[in-house]
């Protein structure tokens, strides 16, 4: 028995990079996976490529009655759910005094109120269940200052409190709430956050600098595997946690 069987879960942002990485892990490990994502085709082919134990779905997550409609497909298709994963995010890069108000109302709307919506949503059913695990993907970036990525940044600390504030709150329902907080990875955001910070700070080559300073560039299964960690019945006891990826990178400025 693998540690998801007869499990189900629903993760958003699921169409490519860290959240595709997400999904194919969670069905690697038995579970049965609906892939959400505002590129239906995506999340279909990530579907497709996972096999009978997923299926996709376009969803914006900004919309609140299309995260209700999805995940109860999920609970309707997998008679019930397991676990939520609120992964779908978006990076607006441009110091703070450019931002526009527009951009910043988008990051809010993708990256905090998706989160928010996608909690409200999934809570129903994960109690009818007895219980079970959200985690939401915030970022490293959340955790410090980084230029370019200011209103990025702030949206991803906001996340960070949301997840604390909600596992005090869920922990009654036996719902548990974690957070990732992934730096960079090798994805196509993170290739854009990293010229944003390059031409921030006058030229650095920021390849070399995540590099030397996380080790290595994280890698979407990095992220993958610290996510159905927080989600197993193993760890019934961790909720409230941001758990950092980055390499030792926030630990020290060596």
């Amino acid at each position: 028995m693998t540690t998801f069987d007869n499990k189900s879960v629903v993760v958003t942002g699921a169409g490519g990079g860290i959240g595709a990485a997400i999904a194919r892990r969670f069905a690697a490990q038995g579970a049965r996976v609906l892939v959400a994502d505002i590129d239906g085709d995506a999340a279909a082919r990530v579907a497709g490529d996972i096999g009978d134990t997923a299926v996709g779905a376009e969803v914006d997550v900004t919309d609140a009655a299309q995260v209700e409609a999805v995940i109860g497909r999920a609970a309707d298709e997998f008679g019930g759910l397991d676990v939520m994963v609120n992964n779908a995010g978006i990076a607006i890069l441009a110091p703070v005094t450019e931002l526009t108000a527009e951009d910043f109302d988008r990051m809010i709307a993708v990256n905090l109120k998706g989160v928010f919506h996608g909690i409200k949503a999934a809570v129903p059913h994960l109690a009818a269940r007895g219980g079970g695990a959200i985690v939401n993907t915030a970022s490293s970036a959340g955790t410090n200052g980084m230029p370019m990525i200011g209103g990025y940044a702030a949206t991803k600390a906001a996340v960070i409190n949301l997840t604390r504030t909600t596992a005090v709150e869920l922990r009654p329902a036996n719902i548990r709430v974690n957070c990732v907080a992934p730096a960079f990875v090798e994805t196509a955001l993170s290739d854009n956050l990293m010229e944003a910070f390059q031409a921030a700070s006058g030229g650095v080559d920021a390849h070399e600098f995540f590099t030397q300073h996380q080790g290595r560039l994280g890698r979407p299964d990095d992220v993958a595997r610290a996510v159905t960690h927080l989600a197993e019945d193993a760890g019934d006891w961790v909720t409230g946690l941001t758990y950092v990826l980055d390499g030792g990178f926030t630990s020290s400025p060596m």
